[in-house]
């Protein structure tokens, strides 16, 4: 039996080791609707896990207040929680009722929701960015997204961009068409995250690295009718050869480690810059970003 491609994406991302029952991760993602399956010859998700970590290492890595100039929070899963939810899926997971309380929580607090493109104007021509910034991002492009957060998203009326990986597009648990070209049209923006989700800096051969980086955001823009300006490295990781393509494919930004602690921003990290798992939790998140 093929391995659920959500769950490959969590335990990669988390490093979690398998043990004990952990061995199901790999063939069932949560009791949802059935598992999300690689049905096609080109599997949806070509990587494989990393050396494991704690998961006390990831608490860590997203307890402290941050520092950087615009903090990137990336959000994964955004759906009610199950009994059955591996501790993969709980590192990551929002309910709805957090996620919103995430994002009231932002304006109350007096942070705005700005975007890749207005970082990117700071960077190069010194545009103002709103005070205390952040901007929000999604990965991977579950269907779960668009039901659950995107309707969130425009309640606040708030942009965030949605990294999405296009071998899946339109299967069962992933994002439609459709889906996109919705959200596109209430501003909601679409980055691409590759065709199958490697480890790009995996990848010997430079024809296939070329078409997981350049493909993908041809496709996009050709079936969405946009220009495609941000990546997102799979996983956070990259280096000189990776990142020098994804300038020459013509992206304006990336967005790389998913677990920095922060940094400040500069032009010199405009295509590797750190991000942080969003807290799962509130009492966490306002840890991370104590009111103004």
């Amino acid at each position: 039996m093929l391995p659920s491609a959500r769950a490959k994406i969590l335990l990669a991302i988390l490093g979690i080791a398998l043990a004990g029952g952990g061995a199901s991760l790999w063939t069932r993602y949560s009791n949802e609707a059935a598992e999300v399956r690689i049905q096609n010859t080109q599997p949806y998700f070509a990587g494989e896990p990393p050396a494991a970590t704690s998961a006390d290492a990831v608490a860590t890595a997203t307890s402290s207040p941050v520092d950087m100039l615009v903090p990137i929070l990336v959000y994964h899963i955004v759906r009610p929680s199950y009994p059955s939810d591996s501790r993969a899926v709980t590192a990551l997971a929002h309910t709805p009722q957090v996620f919103d309380a995430e994002m009231k929580y932002l304006g109350d607090a007096g942070y705005h929701i700005t975007t890749f493109a207005a970082l990117e104007s700071h960077l190069e021509q010194g545009t103002p960015l709103p005070s205390d910034p952040i901007i929000l991002s999604f990965d991977d492009g579950w269907s779960d997204q668009f039901t659950y957060a995107f309707p969130i998203l425009e309640k606040y009326h708030y942009t965030a961009e949605f990294f999405v990986f296009t071998n899946p597009i339109g299967h069962r648990g992933f994002l439609t068409w459709d889906n996109l070209r919705t959200m596109l049209k209430a501003g909601m923006v679409i980055g691409d995250h590759t065709r199958s989700h490697p480890f790009l800096t995996k990848i010997t051969d430079p024809a296939k690295l070329w078409n997981e980086i350049d493909g993908s955001k041809l496709l996009l823009e050709k079936t969405l009718g946009i220009t495609v300006n941000e990546f997102a490295y799979p996983f956070g990781q990259h280096d000189a050869t990776t990142t020098a393509l994804v300038e020459e494919a013509g992206y304006k930004a990336a967005r790389g480690d998913y677990l920095k602690r922060g940094g400040t921003t500069s032009l010199s990290q405009i295509y590797a810059l750190g991000a942080l798992n969003a807290p799962t939790t509130t009492a966490a998140f306002m840890l991370r970003f104590p009111r103004h």
